[in-house]
């Protein structure tokens, strides 16, 4: 009897291991707030739907990379925050992310002509990293859009 177990648990595990992965869909974020600001790093949370399509849940382990407005590097972007995604899932998660802008700071660009200017071109890239059981797969984005401060 302990045998079968172990026969039936071997089969199971190559079946489901035979199955691809099959990539996340990220869809545009939302609700960008700002928690905390310091003289070099501003700490964000926003809303972004994410789409897991596996048959297994799925954890986002980090996400680096760098943010540009206007084209000029702003600064640096990371979450050490875990995510979990469920299989099978289309849900919205609250993501928090820590913005170092030492970067803008140097290009000569203020707080104050980008608000003053009320619309300004969002740029990130960088790679989020995403684990399943023994998997471990990281996934480059880039995303550009363009923000209306005016509100």
């Amino acid at each position: 009897m302990k045998y079968i177990r172990i026969v039936f648990f071997i089969a199971i595990l190559g079946l489901v291991g035979c199955k691809t992965y099959e990539p996340l869909e990220v869809g545009k974020p939302t609700n960008l707030k700002v928690q905390a600001l310091s003289e070099s790093t501003v700490d964000l949370t926003l809303e972004l739907p994410i789409r897991n399509p596996n048959i297994y849940k799925i954890k986002v382990t980090g996400i680096k990379g760098a943010a540009f407005i206007n084209d000029k590097k702003a600064g640096n972007i990371k979450s050490t925050e875990k995510v979990k995604l469920p299989a099978n899932s289309d849900r919205t998660h609250e993501v928090m992310l820590k913005v170092d802008y030492s970067d803008l700071i140097s290009s000569g660009m203020s707080f104050m002509s980008i608000l003053r200017d009320g619309e300004v071109t969002l740029s990130l890239k960088g790679s989020l990293t995403a684990r399943s059981f023994l998997y471990k797969k990281e996934l480059n984005f880039n995303r550009k859009s363009t923000l209306d401060l005016s509100r």
